[in-house]
């Protein structure tokens, strides 16, 4: 293996548990999977985000996905009449998470939480709700605190999402991240 097992496990987990039979994965869900993992699961996958046309997006992580189908650890499929990537786990998948095993094992309940949580999502929603994320970690507190202008700024990055999208994933963020009672 190089010295990207434990990111490359962490695809192929995302990929396994969220791919294939178990639901429609494609490049921009998983991009948002994975940084959701990174900001509320508190899984230091050292992917760098920046944000991008459809919320957060890191180049990094699109490197990795290319290396993985051309390491077979995942099926990456166009469907040129859906306009649609299509990945799910290839003959190697379940070797690369047995490489980064010992790094799983350390961020599992993250990595479960977050997936239990947003899980089985439209990358439309995934995109909103890891967008509300980003700004979480790059937005002056007192803003994110602030859901009017939390929204107003939501708004303005994803004019796309109507006021009650967007409101709705607000308090489904403030709730995750909120300690449960």
């Amino acid at each position: 293996m190089t010295e990207k097992t434990d990111q490359y496990a962490l695809l192929a987990t995302v990929i396994t548990r969220q791919g294939g039979e178990a639901g429609r994965l494609g490049k921009k869900a998983l991009q948002k999977y994975v940084h959701l993992i990174q900001e509320f699961g508190g899984v230091d996958s050292e992917y760098q985000f920046s944000f991008y046309t459809y919320g957060p997006y890191s180049s990094a992580l699109a490197g990795d996905l290319d290396i993985l189908n051309a390491l077979d650890g995942a099926d990456i499929v166009y469907d040129a009449a859906d306009n649609h990537y299509q990945i799910s786990p290839s003959d190697n998948t379940n070797a690369l998470i047995r490489g980064g095993q010992a790094f799983l094992d350390q961020y599992r309940a993250g990595i479960d939480k977050v997936l239990s949580a947003f899980g089985g999502r439209k990358a439309k929603d995934l995109e909103l709700i890891s967008t509300i994320a980003y700004l979480w970690r790059h937005a002056p507190k007192e803003e994110f605190a602030d859901d009017r202008k939390l929204m107003v700024h939501v708004r303005a990055l994803k004019p796309k999402f109507s006021e009650g999208e967007i409101s709705r994933a607000i308090q489904e963020v403030r709730s995750f991240l909120s300690p449960k009672q």
